[in-house]
C-alpha cells in the first residue's frame, strides 16, 4: 500500500546502502525526524520513534511475525509465533535455564572460556602485534557459551558459527527481499538446511541419551509431544543461532567503545561496578538489532494517525528509536551516568528476548577481564561492519597503545 502524500511522509532511502554501515545515525535521525511513521519508496513503512516501536511491539495481535521473521526462522519457532499460549509453553522450556540463577551457574564456566580465548591475544598483543579481537575473542565466546548450554561438541563450534554467520548475512541484500533470487537469502537457506540436518541427529540422539542440556529439555518436555521434529528442530535452531550471533556483535561494539575513549576505560577500572551500566549504554548508543520487521494482521491497525491494512510491512528502526531524543536526553552522546531508562535492544513485549540475562553476563564478564589484561589499547586499522539488520563490527584489529 502506497501512502496520500496527505497521510503521511514519504522518503526514499536504501538502508543497506554500504556507506552507512560505518555510521548509519544521520540516515536514522532523518527518517526520525520526518515524523511517527514514514514511508519508504522502498516498499514498507518505517519508524524510528521510541513510542511507536513500543506500541507495535505491545501489540502481536496486530503486528505479526509473517514475513521476514517466519520465512527465517520458521513458522513453528516462538519467535514467530504471535498466539500467546502456544508462544509462552514453547520459550517456558527454557527460562529457568536463562533465568538468573540459570546464567549464575554459568560464571565460572564463561570466566574459564574468556581465559582460554584471551591468553593468545595478550600475548600477541604483548609482543607488539596487532590482533582481530572480534575473530579471536568477540565472536567465538558467545558461541561456546551457547554451545555448552545445547550439548553442542566444541569442535562443532567453528561449523555453527559459519552456519550462524550466514544466516545473520539473510537481509544483506535489502529490503524487500527477493527470496527466489537474492544470493545472501539463499546462502542463508542452505545454511540453515545444513544447521537443520545437524539439530536433526541432535534430537535423534537426545531421546535415547538424554542429558541436562537445552536440547534435551526439548526433547523430553511436555509439549514436545504435541509437536512435530521439524517443529522441534526450528525451535532448537532458533536458540542455537539467537544465543551467539548478537551477542558477539554487542561485544565488538563495547570493544570500539572502550578503544576510543581512554577515559571510559580509566573510569571503568577504577570503578568495576560501573560496567554494568556501561556496556547498557554501548548497546543503547550503538545497538546489534537495526531492522526488526512487522506484518499487520487481518483487522489492520492504526500507527502514528494512519490506518494500515492488513499485510502492510512496518520496519522498527531500534537503532533510531535508541536515540529518540523524545526518550533520551542528548542521544548521540555516550553517557555512562545517564538515568536508567529500558532501552528496545532486546526488544519488548511478547517476543522480548529470551537471552537477555545470559548476554548481559557474558558482557558484563568480558568487558571486565578486557579492562584487566588488556588495559590500554587502540584500534589499528579502520573497523568494518557487516550486514545493516544485525549491524555490528565483522574486523577490529587492535593493538597495544
Amino acid at each position: 500500500m502506497k501512502p496520500d502524500d496527505a497521510v503521511a511522509p514519504r522518503l526514499n532511502v536504501d538502508l543497506y546502502d554500504p556507506g552507512n554501515l560505518a555510521r548509519p545515525w544521520d540516515m536514522l535521525r532523518s527518517i526520525r525526524e520526518a515524523g511517527p511513521l514514514v514511508w519508504n519508496e522502498q516498499g514498507f513503512w518505517m519508524t524510528g520513534h521510541d513510542r511507536v516501536c513500543r506500541q507495535v511491539l505491545n501489540s502481536p495481535d496486530q503486528f505479526g511475525q509473517e514475513g521476514l521473521i517466519a520465512s527465517l526462522f520458521g513458522e513453528e519457532a516462538f519467535i514467530s509465533i504471535d498466539e500467546r499460549a502456544m508462544h509462552n509453553a514453547l520459550r517456558n522450556v527454557w527460562v529457568a535455564a536463562f533465568g538468573s540463577r540459570g546464567v549464575e551457574r554459568l560464571v565460572p564456566f564463561v570466566r574459564d572460556a574468556i581465559v582460554d580465548l584471551a591468553d593468545g591475544v595478550v600475548e600477541e598483543l604483548s609482543g607488539g602485534g596487532q590482533v582481530d579481537i572480534m575473530a579471536r575473542l568477540c565472536r567465538p565466546l558467545p558461541a561456546v557459551v551457547i554451545a555448552r548450554m545445547m550439548g553442542v561438541a566444541p569442535d562443532m563450534v567453528p561449523v555453527v558459527i559459519a552456519w550462524s554467520d550466514a544466516m545473520a548475512d539473510a537481509t544483506s541484500g535489502g529490503f524487500p527481499i527477493d527470496y527466489a533470487n537474492d544470493p545472501a537469502w539463499l546462502a542463508s537457506e542452505a545454511a540453515k538446511r545444513d544447521l537443520g540436518d545437524y539439530i536433526r541427529d541432535q534430537i535423534r540422539y537426545r531421546r535415547g541419551n538424554p542429558g541436562e542440556d537445552l536440547v534435551s529439555m526439548m526433547v523430553g518436555s511436555d509439549i514436545a509431544r504435541t509437536l512435530s521434529d521439524e517443529a522441534l528442530m526450528v525451535n532448537i535452531r532458533q536458540l542455537l543461532f539467537a544465543g551467539n550471533e548478537t551477542t558477539a556483535k554487542w561485544l565488538g561494539h563495547i570493544v570500539v567503545t572502550l578503544a576510543e575513549d581512554a577515559d571510559l576505560r580509566g573510569e571503568l577500572r577504577q570503578t568495576a561496578d560501573l560496567i554494568p551500566d556501561a556496556v547498557e549504554e554501548v548497546l543503547r548508543w550503538q545497538g546489534v538489532t537495526q531492522v526488526l520487521p512487522r506484518g499487520v494482521m487481518k483487522d489492520g491497525a492504526q500507527v502514528a494517525g494512519v490506518a494500515l491494512p492488513q499485510g502492510a510491512q512496518i520496519i522498527l528502526l531500534i537503532g533510531a528509536a535508541g536515540r529518540d531524543p523524545a526518550r533520551w536526553d542528548a542521544p548521540d552522546r555516550f553517557d555512562l551516568h545517564r538515568a536508567k531508562k529500558p532501552h528496545l535492544a532486546f526488544v519488548f513485549g511478547l517476543h522480548s528476548c529470551l537471552g537477555a540475562t545470559l548476554a548481559r553476563m557474558e558482557a558484563r564478564e568480558f568487558t571486565d577481564a578486557l579492562l584487566r589484561r588488556v588495559p590500554d589499547f587502540r584500534v589499528a586499522r579502520p573497523v568494518t561492519f557487516g550486514n545493516f539488520s544485525l549491524r555490528g563490527p565483522a574486523s577490529i584489529v587492535i593493538e597495544r597503545a
